[in-house]
């Protein structure tokens, strides 16, 4: 009984670790510590995944807030462009996985946004995490929830501080998956990532339903975008085409 108890532990811990090597052998090199998607939009990373830092008339908006709890990386970019934690006018969150919203709690006049089918997930629900992220949450715990989330859906247009973004509905990665299109920037999060000379979607291991995170691409056909920034790799250029090459081989 004690072997067994000692092999059931070693898997235990020994898994998201095996895991973490998988992830990392798999995923496109990123782009760096901090990188420019257009003038005025930086993403930097924030504990692994990419925080991008949109800036606004009078302030920024950003697009998921990392892993980093801390927000250092993401509060370092405010600073050098000048702008204060207070004039952050929103956190728009693509999933309700930890590394994109862990910093989402450091701004106190942001409106926090979020797809309808992840709050729960954001406030604790483990239910729809993939297996690597079911057993990596048995042994870490989350970052603390930001306070009041605005529920979005898919086809809302949002508007902050003169900056513009229309949300678009794409689950599978997880139930509540969402991009945001700002002029010809998507953002993407783990819905679409950048993959050698194209794009692609994130293997079943880290999805709850990779089919249907393909499937739900095809709502971006009738978009105009140029460039996807997305929560790993960083910045894809040519992307609406890379898209359409991904969805003929379907």
């Amino acid at each position: 009984m004690k072997k067994k108890l000692l092999v059931a532990i070693a898997f235990i811990v020994l898994l998201p670790v095996a895991g973490i090597a998988v992830l990392f052998a798999m995923r496109e090199p990123p782009d760096g510590p901090r990188v420019t998607a257009e003038p005025g939009i930086v993403g930097v990373e924030a504990g692994g995944a990419y925080a991008w830092v949109v800036r606004t008339a009078n302030g920024a908006v950003l697009v998921d807030a990392g892993l980093d709890a801390s927000g250092a990386a993401i509060l370092a970019e405010l600073k050098s462009a000048g702008v204060a934690p207070e004039q952050v006018r929103a956190v728009l969150i693509t999933h309700g996985h930890p590394d994109h919203y862990a910093a989402a709690r450091l701004f106190p006049a942001a409106t926090v946004i979020a797809g309808a089918d992840d709050i729960a997930m954001i406030h604790g629900d483990r239910t729809h995490y993939a297996v690597f992220g079911r057993v990596l949450g048995a042994v870490m715990t989350p970052p603390p929830a930001p306070g009041a989330i605005t529920a979005v859906r898919g086809g809302e247009q949002l508007g902050f501080d003169g900056a513009r973004f229309a949300v678009v509905a794409t689950p599978g990665h997880s139930p509540g998956s969402v991009m945001y299109l700002h002029d010809e920037v998507l953002f993407t999060g783990d819905s679409l990532m950048r993959k050698g000379n194209g794009v692609t979607v994130v293997p079943s291991l880290f999805s709850e339903d990779a089919g249907r995170n393909r499937a739900s691409l095809r709502a971006l056909e009738p978009l105009t975008f140029r460039k996807i920034a997305d929560g790993h790799a960083g910045v894809a250029d040519a992307a609406k085409e890379k898209l359409l090459r991904l969805l003929a081989g379907s």
